[in-house]
């Protein structure tokens, strides 16, 4: 019996003590082991990193749109915030870029261009939608369309546009 005993503690008891010793030391970032009494105490800074606050974004899905001549086209325009995803107290606009130059189309659901009663916002503005409809498209109607959200705090927040391409209806 003595000598499984003596075996026991050849086999066992090394392993148990280097886990105590192990546990009983502070490891350093830098591999290296020291006691408790020889640790420094400086104050290291925290490992996990707080991640910056979520921030308000407009979303523009998809990036292009197609649709024949005479179609109804929706465009989708979605607000996303921490704090609100509604857009009833916001400024929403609608403006569209292409070979003539940069033009502005819809302002709070107010059509900014004379006799262009086609478009409209569709969306459900206390969700966040800001969706556009266009009616009755036209190939004057092509060009890439940007919606665009001002805060409270006066930034402005724009989508990544939606490209609108118009096909010829066959007569």
């Amino acid at each position: 019996m003595n000598q499984q005993a003596g075996k026991f503690y050849n086999y066992v008891v090394p392993p148990l003590l280097f886990s105590l010793l192990v546990a009983a030391c502070v490891i350093h970032g830098d591999a290296t082991i020291t006691s408790p009494a020889t640790a420094h105490t400086t104050e290291q800074p925290p490992m996990v990193t707080i991640p910056e606050p979520w921030l308000p974004f407009v979303a523009q899905t998809p990036a292009k749109e197609k649709a024949k001549e005479g179609e109804t086209v929706v465009l989708n325009c979605q607000f996303h915030s921490p704090r609100s995803p509604s857009l009833a107290k916001l400024m929403v606009k609608w403006y569209k870029e292409d070979e003539k130059g940069s033009r502005d189309l819809l302002e709070n659901n107010v059509t900014i261009l004379a006799n262009y009663s086609r478009a409209f916002m569709s969306g459900d503005l206390t969700q966040g939608d800001a969706s556009l409809t266009i009616l009755n498209v036209t190939a004057s109607d092509h060009g890439i369309y940007f919606c665009q959200v001002m805060l409270s705090s006066g930034k402005l927040l724009t989508g990544t546009g939606t490209k609108l391409r118009i096909r010829r209806a066959l007569a």
